[in-house]
């Protein structure tokens, strides 16, 4: 059994996301073992708590605590689902190749450090571009920069605002993370760097 942790800030809407495609099967001998939240409150905690998984709050910074943890759930792979704080380099150490994030935009364009959450769309819209969407990435000790594994593509439309890209590009994140995560359980993570997949249909 593949052992997951999902780390989170907010909702935890990639989270449910991972945790419907374990429980109908989509990605099989898995489970989420764990859930860590860095801030008090994060709903993601309750779906955590609905579903009967371990979770707790542990500062970001508390890269003791961090290891402990997930060295006691037999952790084999980590998912950063809209995770807003910087994983220690230890725990990237620890885990290498086996750390997922998910990010709003199609990377390498609009990330790195200050690109997050509602900033990123905002970006997008204020540059132009006619097409953003999402992107699964292994996690390495820079922002944004580890090797990328799936993207999924979004038409910007006349009249978009931030909060309704968001939206939609939301839609597209849990369906390219669910993808990224089932290739790390199977052991395909290297496939996926050689030749990263955009998946084929266009989410407008």
């Amino acid at each position: 059994m593949f052992n997951i942790a999902v780390l989170i800030s907010g909702s935890g809407s990639n989270l449910q996301a991972i945790i419907d495609a374990v429980e109908n099967g989509i990605i099989k001998n898995a489970k989420v073992a764990l859930v860590i939240s860095n801030k008090d409150g994060a709903y993601g905690l309750e779906r955590a708590e609905k579903h009967g998984i371990k979770n707790l709050v542990i500062s970001g910074q508390n890269t003791a605590a961090l290891l402990e943890v997930l060295q006691t759930h037999k952790i084999n792979g980590i998912v950063l689902a809209g995770y807003l704080s910087i994983l220690p380099p230890e725990a990237v150490g620890e885990y290498n190749g086996k750390i997922i994030n998910i990010h709003p935009a199609l990377l390498p364009m609009f990330g790195g450090k200050g690109f997050y959450g509602i900033k990123v769309h905002q970006a997008v819209l204020a540059s132009g571009a006619t097409q953003t969407g999402a992107t699964a990435h292994l996690v390495d000790c820079g922002i944004d920069t580890g090797a990328i594994l799936v993207r999924g593509i979004v038409a910007v439309q006349t009249g978009d605002t931030p909060e309704i890209l968001q939206k939609r590009v939301l839609e597209v994140e849990h369906k390219v993370l669910v993808h990224a995560v089932k290739a790390m359980v199977e052991g395909r993570s290297n496939d996926l760097i050689k030749q990263p997949v955009t998946l084929e249909e266009r989410f407008n």
